[in-house]
């Protein structure tokens, strides 16, 4: 599993590589042409249909079939409409039998070294297909011979990086053009940059192959779940095996840089559309996903939106709750519980948060918006009044460098309302806004903070079950703590601190490492556990008796 730090080293290291070889993944920013490409007529006989494929389809054959040493395909054109017919070459394999699922076709004309060829169908057999087969499902077989077909042409676009066009998936007789395969799509132009992107995008185009074999609606409504998930396997082949060559995380840097105008499921088919849909396949795969994300990518159902409102519901999270903790990830990347990355080190620069202006804000759909405000040496206490989809949380940067995050609680009438006791003596707070229903108008209203019931820390201390005399603390906070609480024990024969060996701060949970009772003697003990909530320190002191 990769960390943090190894991850940015490794970063640093694909830098340097891509600066002295004039390659690697930042040298263009391609994104894929699939979202572009015209669907297939609703109510098209489907070549899943037994009766149907056998009665339509013209490349029926098995996997021993000499493979045309030339042929003929369709390509759309990005620049304009309608499609063109190139000829290719086979270049793998080379004597035209099947040595495998995948078939490499040239566009002739292109060049393409051998070296190439050799590394796409190596790790596409051996790396992309198996983890995405295991993690996600398996592709179709429209004409029954295990093959799919590469084809690396020069599209009419600097920009397309490759696609996945379903209309192959069909009989030529119901839609034209067809090729009547499983086919993916690369333009050769990526090859100009170095096999790292042309990998990516393999494994990108693929991911749309196996969707389109459990549930390829492509409504513009649902192109943010079907490019976000196949950005998002790229990563899970990085994870998987630790070819980190995979990892291309541009798209979400482009999308920081401009979050404040792009929408997580309006598409757009910009750069950082693409990266907004990638961070947040990280996140859900991480917080709330041991599967990575199976269930979801098989789901039967068309609307995406309701197969992702029920799968969180199992979770017991909402939507916008989701969105909001998503962006507080997003902009802090806070290392532990539900506000940051394992495997991406992201933030923003405070100086790019905007103050708040006025008592008005203006949230588009599915879009987060962070605002710096002003509060007192008492703290801030912020009101938000608005529609259905709004959730917000407040975050805290202390004076000794902590951060600390603070859910809103919900009120009648759409109200949300948070008071953070943290406030003046250099203490930024920022409001962090997100919002999944309609376009919408929030209230803001800063308030001073009212006093509210002291907050408390619970103790106890437990055997251990497996060695006699051995005990440990649990301390239970609602809501927890803005770090890992002080724990102190003392007795007859002394006292010593004790670390905090497990945290559940999201569950306000946390597990004192394990001491002797030797340590402190028999009888009387006292545990003293100190903390912070929102700024203001805790304190418990409680007496067992050992």
């Amino acid at each position: 599993m990769f960390g943090r730090k190894s991850l940015v080293f490794c970063t640093v290291l694909l830098l340097l590589a891509a600066v002295l070889s004039g390659q690697g993944s930042a040298a263009s920013r391609f994104v894929s042409g699939t979202p572009l490409i015209p669907p297939v007529p609703p109510g098209t006989p489907s070549p899943k249909d037994p009766i149907i494929t056998k009665a339509s389809l013209s490349l029926l054959g098995d996997s021993s079939k000499t493979l045309p040493l030339r042929e003929e395909f369709f390509v759309t054109l990005f620049s304009g409409s309608g499609m063109r017919k190139v000829t290719a070459d086979l270049y793998y394999p080379r004597d035209g039998v099947p040595a495998g699922s995948l078939n490499v076709y040239v566009e002739t004309g292109v060049q393409v070294s051998q070296q190439v060829i050799s590394t796409l169908v190596s790790e596409f057999e051996g790396t992309i297909r198996p983890v995405i087969n295991q993690y996600f499902g398996t592709e179709s077989d429209i004409d029954n011979n295990g093959q799919i077909t590469l084809l690396i042409t020069a599209l009419d676009s600097s920009s397309i990086g490759g696609y996945f066009d379903s209309r192959n998936q069909y009989s030529s007789q119901w839609v034209a053009n067809s090729n009547e395969r499983e086919m993916i799509y690369i333009n050769s132009l990526m090859l100009d940059f170095g096999i790292d992107g042309v990998l990516q995008t393999l494994a990108h185009e693929f991911t749309h192959l196996v969707q389109w074999n459990y549930n390829w609606n492509y409504a513009a409504s649902n192109v943010w779940f079907t490019e976000g998930i196949a950005m998002y396997a790229n990563y899970l082949v990085g994870k998987v095996t630790g070819k980190t060559n995979y990892w291309d995380f541009s798209t979400i840097d482009a999308y920081l840089a401009e979050y404040d105008t792009i929408s997580l499921t309006d598409w757009q088919q910009r750069y950082g559309d693409y990266g907004a849909a990638y961070a947040f396949m990280i996140y859900l795969s991480e917080h709330y996903s041991p599967g990575h994300l199976k269930s979801l990518f098989q789901d039967p159902r068309s609307d995406r939106m309701e197969a992702l409102r029920d799968y969180l519901a199992g979770y017991g999270i909402e939507t916008e709750s989701l969105l909001a903790d998503w962006a507080v990830a997003n902009a802090f990347d806070l290392s532990e519980g539900r506000y940051g990355y394992a495997d991406l080190s992201l933030g923003l620069p405070m100086s790019r948060l905007p103050s708040l202006s006025g008592d008005m804000l203006t949230l588009p759909p599915w879009t987060v918006h962070y605002y710096r405000l002003s509060g007192s040496a008492d703290g801030a206490a912020v009101r938000l009044v608005g529609q259905p989809g709004l959730a917000a949380r407040l975050v805290a940067k202390q004076v000794d460098g902590r951060t600390t995050v603070q859910e809103f609680k919900k009120g009648a009438d759409g109200e949300l309302y948070c008071q953070s006791s943290s406030g003046g003596g250099g203490v930024e707070l920022i409001l962090v806004a997100a919002n999944t229903g309609e376009r919408q108008q929030v209230k803001v209203s800063l308030e001073m903070p009212t006093p509210g019931p002291e907050e408390s820390l619970e103790t106890a201390l437990l055997p251990d079950l497996l060695v006699p005399g051995r005990y440990t603390v649990l301390v239970k906070t609602d809501g927890g703590l803005d770090g890992p609480p002080v724990i102190e024990v003392s007795g007859i024969r002394g006292g010593r601190r004790l670390a905090v060996a497990q945290a559940w701060p999201d569950e306000g949970l946390y597990v004192a490492e394990a001491f002797d009772v030797g340590t402190v003697g028999t009888g009387p003990v006292l545990v003293t556990v100190t903390g912070k909530k929102g700024g203001k320190e805790v304190t418990a002191k409680q007496t067992f008796q050992l």
